[in-house]
């Protein structure tokens, strides 16, 4: 037997803020309401934001248990030198859930809080961003030179920051 979705979320889709021309995000109740945040990763770098961060591609969105997420690409003419930009959204995660063997360093990035630490086995640079006290988004930067790509995670944390309720 097969079963299927129903629940819907609370809110209604509206245009994202200087996005991507067809991209819409789900607005709903934020963290006063005690109710989730529905974010599409996807929608949090406008096509401005990506020139200006030299991403080469569209972004490719993905779905996990618990999480949503967007990966682009920057290719640089070096190989080695290229690297991606991950922006995840996890509705169910704190930022004091983000797992890292490596120290985590206090941020906060325009009006949100969070950490800034390396990814293990050398998998990137994360700011990760509260959105509620039990969600979070994580700005990754993936490449050759994960404290290299801190600078990189940084300025895209920013530029997605705007976008968050």
């Amino acid at each position: 037997m097969l079963g299927g979705c129903t629940s819907q979320t609370p809110g209604s889709p509206s245009e994202v803020p200087g996005g991507v021309p067809g991209a819409t995000s789900t607005t709903a109740p934020g963290p006063s309401s005690g109710r989730p945040v529905s974010i599409a990763p996807c929608s949090l770098l406008s096509g401005a934001d990506a020139k200006a961060l030299g991403i080469t591609d569209g972004g490719e969105a993905d779905e996990i248990k618990g999480a949503s997420s967007c990966l682009w690409r920057v290719e640089k003419p070096l190989a080695a030198d290229s690297y991606s930009i991950d922006v995840t959204y996890y509705e169910r995660r704190s930022v004091a859930d983000l797992v890292t063997d490596h120290e985590r360093v206090p941020v906060e990035v325009g009006d949100h809080k969070g950490v800034k630490a390396l990814g293990d086995m050398d998998s990137g640079c994360i700011i990760a961003l509260e959105v509620t006290a039990t969600s979070r988004v994580d700005v990754r930067a993936i490449g050759g030179d994960s404290a290299g790509l801190c600078g990189v995670a940084m300025a895209a944390a920013e530029l997605v920051e705007v976008r968050l309720p």
